[in-house]
């Protein structure tokens, strides 16, 4: 019996021991966490929240109290914040990054990871979360614009609120750690990517990051401009420098932007002489208006945008090749949306949020809905999206949208999103699709079936052959 006590005695022991030595381990450990220079945000696997680390408090605004053991999705509808990383992760249980505001006004940016256990069950999700309020102060800014004449008309370059990042790709991803990292210096950027990708939203998050964010960001779209008039818009011009010139002369963009940055969009439809001035601004950071003959010196940062393909213009003659190399100093590639499609989902959760609270609605997309369009390639990239979406709650009548709502979307474009297919397709049939859509794109981009032929690599008689088996129209080439 003693031995027995004995043996009792040493477990309680040894249990204190060891109680005393994880609560000593778990103090370490949240020393540890709240040292970390970044905000930690632990939830579990149904979106609860288990603890924030002292930087998420004083960053938030918002004490540990008020948070822990309450489910986010409660704390987003209650006003806490705008957004959840940890709640898109759980609808898609992949990594996210989302930008929020916090109910005392903070704007952070969130990168939830999901962690699993061995039998695939989503446990845990952990949040690093920064402080980005400066980089996002410019809603206080929303109605400062800056108004140029262009002929007869108006044309606006808006100081504006920047757009939230949303993405959880690993290709977005690296686009925003690249222009955050790029913001630190005054390195000239070239921005690529197709139309709709977000090219503008990169550049001004680009300068809200920058040493110059308090200066103005204003955009010049170098295509909607006329080629007569862009030099003028773009330095300015002195007073009596041409017929219909203002009497005082006229302050050029470069100079308003002095301070700031400027957004040089659609850079591939500037005119050849003009790009031998910019080529001067940029090198000597120094413009001369029309007309005048001291130049004048200027503190901008340059970012400039393009969805053409430079190197071919170049090529071609039609671009500076000085030019190009001077304004690829950093590159940054924002791929199409058909490549991320990872990025799709969450695209649409922001959007069907902003959209419902604008028009006090409470539209609904189905799962299969959402299963459809994560299949289609939005040719207008996130635009197109974001467009489809307004559509969708603007014109549909029930609270939840159907197939055939979303279908008659794109019949209206004439685009097959296969909405309704009852099967999947058999391998010759996808080859055969495939191969339909390849000749095709070749016919209408080239306008010959000897060229398109060239592009693909076959013969001619291979090229009409196959567009009489596909009943696709083309242009006989000239004999």
């Amino acid at each position: 019996m003693e031995s027995v006590r004995e043996l009792e005695a040493l477990d309680k022991r040894e249990l204190i021991e060891r109680i005393t030595e994880l609560q000593k381990e778990n103090k370490e450990l949240k020393t540890i966490i709240d040292s970390i220079y970044a905000g930690i945000y632990l939830a579990d696997g149904e979106g609860k929240t288990l603890m924030v680390n002292s930087i998420y408090e004083t960053m938030s605004g918002i004490p540990a109290s008020e948070l822990v053991g309450k489910k986010l999705n409660d704390l987003v509808n209650e006003g806490y914040f705008t957004e959840s990383a940890s709640m898109v992760v759980i609808q898609t249980r992949s990594p996210a990054t989302v930008i929020y505001t916090c109910k005392t006004g903070k704007k952070l940016m969130a990168k939830g990871k999901p962690i699993f256990d061995q039998d695939g069950q989503l446990v845990r999700i952990v949040n690093t979360v920064w402080d980005i309020t400066e980089l996002m102060r410019m809603e206080s800014k929303i109605e400062e614009t800056k108004e140029f004449s262009v002929g007869e008309g108006k044309h606006k370059s808006r100081i504006g609120a920047m757009e939230d990042f949303v993405a959880r790709s690993d290709k977005m991803l690296h686009v925003l750690d690249l222009a955050m990292r790029v913001a630190k210096v005054d390195s000239t950027v070239l921005i690529l990517g197709e139309s709709g990708v977000g090219k503008e939203i990169i550049a001004k998050i680009i300068h809200k990051a920058s040493a110059n964010n308090q200066g103005p960001f204003i955009k010049v779209n170098c295509a909607s401009i006329p080629e007569n008039l862009l030099e003028s818009e773009l330095f300015g011009y002195e007073k009596g420098s041409f017929t219909g010139a203002s009497k005082e002369g006229k302050t050029g963009m470069f100079e308003l932007a002095s301070g700031g940055t400027i957004l040089l969009d659609e850079i591939g439809e500037m005119p050849v002489h003009l790009q031998a001035k910019l080529l001067r601004v940029l090198q000597d950071k120094e413009i001369i208006p029309v007309g005048g003959t001291k130049p004048r010196k200027i503190d901008t940062r340059v970012i400039a945008a393009t969805n053409r393909n430079l190197v071919e213009m170049v090529k071609r003659g039609q671009f500076r090749e000085d030019l190009y190399y001077r304004l690829n100093v950093v590159p940054i590639i924002i791929p199409p949306l058909r490549e991320r499609k990872e990025d799709i989902l969450s695209l649409i959760v922001y959007f069907m949020h902003g959209y419902n609270k604008k028009y006090n609605t409470n539209k609904k997309l189905s799962n299969e809905i959402i299963e459809k369009l994560t299949r289609y390639s939005w040719p207008g990239n996130v635009r197109e999206l974001q467009n489809f979406v307004e559509r969708m709650i603007v014109i549909t009548d029930e609270e939840d949208i159907t197939l055939k709502d979303v279908n008659d979307y794109f019949i209206d474009r004439n685009e097959d999103i296969q909405l309704e297919d009852a099967r999947e397709l058999t391998l010759k049939e996808q080859v055969e699709k495939t191969e339909k859509m390849a000749v095709e794109e070749a016919l209408k981009r080239c306008g010959s079936t000897r060229k398109a032929a060239r592009v693909l690599g076959v013969d001619q008689s291979t090229v009409v052959r196959k567009a009489k088996k596909y009943n696709i129209d083309y242009m006989h080439d000239a004999i």
